[in-house]
Protein backbone atom coordinates (compact mmCIF):
# COMPACT_ATOMS: atom_id res chain seq x y z
CA UNK A 1 0.00 0.00 0.00
CA UNK A 2 0.84 3.21 -0.98
CA UNK A 3 1.51 6.10 1.51
CA UNK A 4 -0.48 8.44 -0.30
CA UNK A 5 -3.13 5.61 0.08
CA UNK A 6 -4.29 5.68 3.62
CA UNK A 7 -4.49 9.30 3.37
CA UNK A 8 -7.42 9.35 0.97
CA UNK A 9 -9.34 7.01 2.88
CA UNK A 10 -9.18 8.97 6.03
CA UNK A 11 -9.90 12.01 3.43
CA UNK A 12 -12.90 9.83 1.90
CA UNK A 13 -14.51 9.03 5.24
CA UNK A 14 -13.93 12.59 7.18
CA UNK A 15 -15.87 13.90 3.90
CA UNK A 16 -18.59 11.01 3.63
CA UNK A 17 -18.98 11.83 7.58
CA UNK A 18 -19.16 15.38 6.50
CA UNK A 19 -21.74 15.16 3.62
CA UNK A 20 -24.17 13.12 6.23
CA UNK A 21 -23.95 15.94 9.02
CA UNK A 22 -24.67 18.31 6.64
CA UNK A 23 -27.76 16.19 5.16
CA UNK A 24 -29.02 15.80 8.87
CA UNK A 25 -29.10 19.34 9.83
CA UNK A 26 -31.32 19.86 6.43
CA UNK A 27 -34.04 18.16 8.01
CA UNK A 28 -35.23 21.73 9.12
CA UNK A 29 -37.94 23.09 10.99
CA UNK A 30 -41.23 22.76 9.02
CA UNK A 31 -44.09 24.26 8.75
CA UNK A 32 -47.94 23.33 10.45
CA UNK A 33 -50.88 25.49 8.59
CA UNK A 34 -54.83 24.68 8.38
CA UNK A 35 -56.21 25.31 4.95
CA UNK A 36 -58.93 28.52 4.95
CA UNK A 37 -57.38 29.85 8.27
CA UNK A 38 -57.49 28.32 11.67
CA UNK A 39 -60.98 28.83 12.69
CA UNK A 40 -63.36 26.08 11.67
CA UNK A 41 -66.94 25.76 12.09
CA UNK A 42 -68.23 22.97 13.74
CA UNK A 43 -68.60 19.87 11.79
CA UNK A 44 -66.56 21.23 8.39
CA UNK A 45 -64.28 19.33 7.48
CA UNK A 46 -60.38 20.43 7.89
CA UNK A 47 -56.68 19.82 6.49
CA UNK A 48 -53.72 20.16 8.51
CA UNK A 49 -50.40 20.65 6.24
CA UNK A 50 -47.00 19.94 7.33
CA UNK A 51 -44.27 21.43 5.17
CA UNK A 52 -41.08 20.24 5.73
CA UNK A 53 -38.15 18.84 4.00
CA UNK A 54 -38.51 16.68 0.35
CA UNK A 55 -36.28 13.95 2.28
CA UNK A 56 -38.83 12.96 4.83
CA UNK A 57 -40.29 9.60 4.79
CA UNK A 58 -42.63 9.64 7.83
CA UNK A 59 -44.56 13.05 9.25
CA UNK A 60 -46.69 13.18 12.57
CA UNK A 61 -49.28 15.26 14.36
CA UNK A 62 -49.10 16.07 18.04
CA UNK A 63 -51.97 17.88 20.22
CA UNK A 64 -51.15 19.37 23.33
CA UNK A 65 -53.29 18.03 26.35
CA UNK A 66 -53.54 17.96 30.23
CA UNK A 67 -50.17 16.02 30.58
CA UNK A 68 -48.49 17.28 27.56
CA UNK A 69 -48.08 16.76 23.66
CA UNK A 70 -49.84 13.11 22.71
CA UNK A 71 -49.18 11.78 19.06
CA UNK A 72 -53.00 12.03 16.82
CA UNK A 73 -52.32 10.73 13.68
CA UNK A 74 -49.16 9.87 11.43
CA UNK A 75 -48.93 9.07 7.25
CA UNK A 76 -46.55 8.57 5.12
CA UNK A 77 -45.39 9.32 1.64
CA UNK A 78 -42.84 11.05 -0.55
CA UNK A 79 -42.97 14.89 -1.17
CA UNK A 80 -42.33 17.71 1.40
CA UNK A 81 -45.83 17.99 2.93
CA UNK A 82 -47.52 15.55 5.25
CA UNK A 83 -51.76 15.61 5.54
CA UNK A 84 -53.53 14.93 8.12
CA UNK A 85 -57.39 15.38 7.60
CA UNK A 86 -60.13 15.60 10.01
CA UNK A 87 -63.51 15.19 8.17
CA UNK A 88 -66.02 16.70 10.62
CA UNK A 89 -64.50 18.65 13.21
CA UNK A 90 -66.48 18.93 16.96
CA UNK A 91 -65.12 20.79 20.05
CA UNK A 92 -62.70 17.57 20.87
CA UNK A 93 -60.74 19.01 17.92
CA UNK A 94 -60.27 22.46 19.33
CA UNK A 95 -56.64 22.97 21.00
CA UNK A 96 -52.66 23.25 19.77
CA UNK A 97 -51.04 21.21 17.56
CA UNK A 98 -47.27 20.66 16.46
CA UNK A 99 -46.22 18.82 13.66
CA UNK A 100 -42.45 16.91 12.95
CA UNK A 101 -41.12 14.41 10.20
CA UNK A 102 -38.35 11.19 10.14
CA UNK A 103 -36.06 10.25 7.93
CA UNK A 104 -34.38 6.61 8.22
CA UNK A 105 -31.61 8.02 8.39
CA UNK A 106 -31.14 11.04 10.31
CA UNK A 107 -33.75 10.94 12.25
CA UNK A 108 -36.18 13.62 13.51
CA UNK A 109 -36.80 17.14 12.64
CA UNK A 110 -37.82 19.80 15.40
CA UNK A 111 -41.29 20.17 15.89
CA UNK A 112 -43.20 22.79 14.08
CA UNK A 113 -43.86 26.07 15.93
CA UNK A 114 -47.59 25.37 17.89
CA UNK A 115 -50.76 25.98 15.84
CA UNK A 116 -54.15 26.69 17.62
CA UNK A 117 -57.13 25.43 16.11
CA UNK A 118 -60.44 27.54 17.26
CA UNK A 119 -63.69 25.37 16.39
CA UNK A 120 -66.90 28.11 16.16
CA UNK A 121 -70.44 28.25 15.72
CA UNK A 122 -70.78 26.27 19.02
CA UNK A 123 -73.66 29.00 20.41
CA UNK A 124 -75.18 31.74 18.99
CA UNK A 125 -73.70 35.11 17.61
CA UNK A 126 -73.21 37.91 19.31
CA UNK A 127 -74.29 41.10 17.69
CA UNK A 128 -71.78 43.69 16.83
CA UNK A 129 -73.19 47.72 16.41
CA UNK A 130 -70.86 51.06 15.86
CA UNK A 131 -71.15 54.09 17.88
CA UNK A 132 -72.10 56.75 16.97
CA UNK A 133 -72.39 55.34 13.34
CA UNK A 134 -71.12 52.93 11.00
CA UNK A 135 -70.07 56.04 8.43
CA UNK A 136 -67.78 58.45 10.38
CA UNK A 137 -65.41 60.95 8.91
CA UNK A 138 -61.61 60.65 9.15
CA UNK A 139 -59.94 62.18 12.30
CA UNK A 140 -62.91 61.23 14.30
CA UNK A 141 -63.71 58.26 16.85
CA UNK A 142 -65.96 55.20 16.85
CA UNK A 143 -66.53 52.58 18.99
CA UNK A 144 -67.54 48.83 18.25
CA UNK A 145 -69.56 47.48 20.73
CA UNK A 146 -70.06 43.04 20.86
CA UNK A 147 -72.45 42.12 22.54
CA UNK A 148 -73.96 38.56 23.54
CA UNK A 149 -77.06 37.47 25.94
CA UNK A 150 -74.44 34.68 26.70
CA UNK A 151 -72.21 35.07 29.76
CA UNK A 152 -69.15 34.41 27.70
CA UNK A 153 -66.07 37.12 29.23
CA UNK A 154 -64.23 37.33 26.29
CA UNK A 155 -64.85 39.05 22.73
CA UNK A 156 -62.52 38.94 19.78
CA UNK A 157 -63.12 41.47 16.76
CA UNK A 158 -61.54 40.39 13.11
CA UNK A 159 -61.73 42.61 10.02
CA UNK A 160 -61.78 40.91 6.67
CA UNK A 161 -61.19 37.55 8.12
CA UNK A 162 -57.75 38.57 10.43
CA UNK A 163 -57.71 39.19 14.28
CA UNK A 164 -57.73 43.18 15.31
CA UNK A 165 -57.98 42.96 18.74
CA UNK A 166 -59.91 41.08 21.88
CA UNK A 167 -61.21 42.56 24.78
CA UNK A 168 -62.41 41.40 28.17
CA UNK A 169 -66.31 41.80 29.00
CA UNK A 170 -68.92 43.69 31.18
CA UNK A 171 -72.34 43.20 32.43
CA UNK A 172 -75.04 45.18 30.30
CA UNK A 173 -78.61 44.66 29.93
CA UNK A 174 -78.59 41.17 30.83
CA UNK A 175 -75.88 40.37 28.76
CA UNK A 176 -71.93 40.87 28.27
CA UNK A 177 -70.39 43.66 26.32
CA UNK A 178 -66.71 44.27 24.81
CA UNK A 179 -65.78 48.04 23.40
CA UNK A 180 -63.55 48.49 21.45
CA UNK A 181 -62.54 51.61 20.80
CA UNK A 182 -60.48 53.63 17.98
CA UNK A 183 -59.79 57.44 19.04
CA UNK A 184 -58.79 58.75 15.48
CA UNK A 185 -59.90 56.46 12.65
CA UNK A 186 -58.67 57.05 9.26
CA UNK A 187 -58.78 55.14 5.80
CA UNK A 188 -57.39 51.93 7.21
CA UNK A 189 -60.32 51.10 9.76
CA UNK A 190 -62.56 51.07 6.42
CA UNK A 191 -63.47 47.67 6.21
CA UNK A 192 -66.38 44.97 7.22
CA UNK A 193 -65.95 43.65 11.12
CA UNK A 194 -67.27 40.47 13.03
CA UNK A 195 -66.96 39.71 16.45
CA UNK A 196 -66.96 36.47 18.25
CA UNK A 197 -67.41 35.78 22.18
CA UNK A 198 -65.89 32.54 24.41
CA UNK A 199 -65.34 31.97 27.46
CA UNK A 200 -61.67 31.88 28.92
CA UNK A 201 -62.06 28.09 30.62
CA UNK A 202 -62.16 27.07 26.42
CA UNK A 203 -60.29 29.75 24.96
CA UNK A 204 -60.36 27.23 21.26
CA UNK A 205 -64.38 27.35 21.49
CA UNK A 206 -66.06 30.18 20.27
CA UNK A 207 -69.42 31.52 18.94
CA UNK A 208 -70.90 31.63 15.73
CA UNK A 209 -69.69 35.18 14.31
CA UNK A 210 -71.98 37.81 14.71
CA UNK A 211 -73.34 39.41 11.03
CA UNK A 212 -70.94 41.43 9.59
CA UNK A 213 -70.67 45.46 10.10
CA UNK A 214 -69.67 47.75 7.50
CA UNK A 215 -67.16 50.39 8.18
CA UNK A 216 -67.08 53.30 6.15
CA UNK A 217 -64.78 56.02 6.88
CA UNK A 218 -64.92 59.06 4.22
CA UNK A 219 -61.92 61.47 3.88
CA UNK A 220 -62.63 64.53 6.23
CA UNK A 221 -60.93 66.57 3.83
CA UNK A 222 -62.99 66.12 0.66
CA UNK A 223 -65.87 66.69 3.19
CA UNK A 224 -64.26 70.14 4.19
CA UNK A 225 -63.71 70.90 0.09
CA UNK A 226 -67.54 70.12 -0.32
CA UNK A 227 -68.69 72.02 2.06
CA UNK A 228 -66.48 74.78 1.06
CA UNK A 229 -67.84 74.81 -2.50
CA UNK A 230 -71.52 74.42 -1.19
CA UNK A 231 -70.78 77.74 0.46
CA UNK A 232 -69.44 79.43 -2.54
CA UNK A 233 -72.43 78.23 -4.92
CA UNK A 234 -74.85 79.54 -2.14
CA UNK A 235 -72.77 82.95 -2.44
CA UNK A 236 -72.70 82.87 -5.75
CA UNK A 237 -76.32 82.59 -5.92
CA UNK A 238 -77.15 85.45 -3.59
CA UNK A 239 -74.55 88.01 -6.00
CA UNK A 240 -76.41 86.69 -8.94
CA UNK A 241 -79.97 87.45 -7.29
CA UNK A 242 -78.64 90.72 -6.03
CA UNK A 243 -76.91 91.65 -9.67
CA UNK A 244 -80.24 90.66 -11.37
CA UNK A 245 -82.58 92.89 -8.89
CA UNK A 246 -79.95 96.29 -9.68
CA UNK A 247 -80.48 95.39 -13.37
CA UNK A 248 -83.90 95.40 -12.71
CA UNK A 249 -83.91 98.74 -11.04
CA UNK A 250 -81.39 100.38 -13.34
CA UNK A 251 -83.78 99.42 -16.49
CA UNK A 252 -87.18 100.75 -14.48
CA UNK A 253 -85.01 103.90 -13.94
CA UNK A 254 -83.96 103.97 -17.73
CA UNK A 255 -87.31 104.36 -18.68
CA UNK A 256 -88.83 106.42 -16.58
CA UNK A 257 -91.22 104.32 -14.39
CA UNK A 258 -91.33 104.67 -10.79
CA UNK A 259 -89.82 102.12 -8.76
Amino acid sequence: MTPALPVLLCLGLCLCKRTRTEAADGLHKPSLRVENGPLVPQGRAVTLRCRGSWEAEEWWLEKRGGSGWSPMKSVRGAGNEGEFSLPSVTSNNAGTYRCFYRHSSYGWSEPSDPLKLVVTDLSAPPSLAALPSSEVASGQNVTLQCWSDWWYDWCVLYKEGEEITRSWTRSYEGGRQADFFFPVVNQTHDGTYRCYSFHSSSPNLWSSPSAPLVLRVSDAAAQDYTVGNLVRLILAGFVFILLGNLLVVHWKSFRGQPI
